[in-house]
């Protein structure tokens, strides 16, 4: 790439993610500062752009993963009060078995409950099988993509659950609820092992979310 397309792209890029902080700025009111919508941003572009194959669409979603992570710091940090549970699903690539419950959960709760996916080992992309097997059942997860495991997470999750071959939360503390569910490993399966999956996960989420809301108080 010629040095001087190369330095335009960095600025371009510079520029789209002060913008992007200024978004996040706005959507919180100034509960939370520019600077620190700024850190926030940049690392969350910095930690998609490890496993991103293409980097032309990474600072949508890392505005995106951006506002999710906010919200959760500002509950930590006790600047915002807590609207509704967290529950936060896990598995080595956030590509399958994660994504699927995670987009489960949400179709059900309707915003009863906050629900995120991540990975500590993700990948660039969810495959396209999965958002598929969701789509027989009417539930969308096109916008869904893959994210690492961070620390306000882990620490603002109430429920923790982890799937496929992840046994552990490593370098965080879990102050909510582990579970683990044997659901095995779907990378590379056939459709009818996604599907038996998704169906599996369907009726664990259903559970899961009477007793997460029994638990909330909100039923």
């Amino acid at each position: 790439m010629p040095r001087d397309l190369e330095q335009f792209e960095l600025l371009n890029t510079r520029s789209q993610l002060r913008r992007a902080a200024e978004h996040a700025f706005a959507f919180y009111r100034g509960a939370i500062s520019r600077e620190e919508c700024q850190q926030v941003i940049d690392d969350s572009y910095e930690l998609l752009g490890k496993s991103a194959r293409v980097k032309h669409h990474l600072v949508p979603l890392a505005q995106m993963w951006t506002i999710e992570r906010l919200r959760r710091v500002g509950i930590l940090d006790r600047r915002f009060t807590r609207t509704a549970p967290e529950v936060l699903f896990v598995d080595r690539h956030d590509t399958h078995a994660a994504p699927m419950a995670a987009a489960l959960l949400a179709s059900y709760a309707r915003g009863r409950v906050h629900v995120s996916s991540a990975g500590d080992e993700p990948v660039s992309a969810i495959d396209p099988d999965v958002v598929r097997v969701l789509a027989d059942l009417g539930v969308d997860a096109g916008e869904a993509f893959p994210k690492p495991l961070t620390d306000d997470a882990v620490r603002g999750a109430d429920v923790i659950v982890l799937l496929a071959d992840v046994a552990v939360v490593a370098g965080s503390e879990v102050t909510g609820q582990l579970l683990r569910w044997d659901v095995g490993a779907l990378e590379g399966q056939p459709y009818e092992v996604l599907e038996a999956a998704r169906d599996e996960l369907d009726l664990r989420v259903l559970r899961l979310l009477a007793d997460v809301l029994t638990t909330a108080g909100t039923v």
